[in-house]
């Protein structure tokens, strides 16, 4: 019920607030379907996992619930909570949107420095394709999308649609595992 040998504990950062730090794990393992929709967890084992106390644990599932990524059953426990397409959808059309206005801007704001590293990163991804790491891929091509609001100076946007595109992750993650990574690059 409670088997946690996907999960994946991220190094934390310095001056990281453990809360902070449990809600990444959490967030990152969830959105790579490391843990599973319908998958349940406990706070103690990720307390373990994580090696931090069960206040910031507790947190941080509060706060996954509230953005629809666990569920919590008073006295039976805490699931993943199952896929919505309907907030898929809106997320994609969400990044779709304000993305598109993003790269615009990030085309005429953008440095000879921010073009090689785009380009650096792609090569990085081509090359995740060739030994098929589909989250590797995934986090390269969020962080590729992440310095386009960054050189667009719309870093605030961004935080903002965040929680919603988790959404949208966990489903590229589960078509990542099967699909041609050849077609996602070559959109870029």
């Amino acid at each position: 019920m409670n088997e946690l040998s996907d999960f994946i504990v991220l190094p934390r950062n310095p001056h990281e607030l453990t809360r902070d730090y449990a809600l990444r794990c959490l967030e990152y393992n969830i959105s790579t379907v490391r843990l599973k929709p319908g998958q349940f967890v406990s706070e103690q084992i990720i307390c373990e996992q994580l090696g931090v106390s069960r206040t910031p644990v507790r947190e941080a599932f509060s706060r996954l619930a509230n953005e629809a990524l666990l569920v919590i059953y008073p006295q039976i426990g805490t699931c993943v909570a199952p896929i919505d397409p309907a907030q898929v959808q809106e997320a994609r059309f969400t990044r779709l949107i304000i993305e598109k206005a993003v790269i615009e801007i990030a085309c005429t704001a953008r440095t000879d420095e921010d073009l090689l590293w785009l380009e650096t990163n792609l090569t990085n991804q081509k090359a995740l394709v060739d030994c098929h790491d589909y989250v590797g891929f995934l986090e390269l091509d969020n962080l590729f999308h992440r310095k386009l609001f960054s050189i667009s100076n719309m870093e605030l946007t961004r935080t903002l649609i965040q929680g919603l595109l988790v959404h949208f992750d966990r489903v590229r993650a589960l078509y990542l595992r099967d699909m041609d990574f050849q077609r996602t690059i070559g959109e870029h």
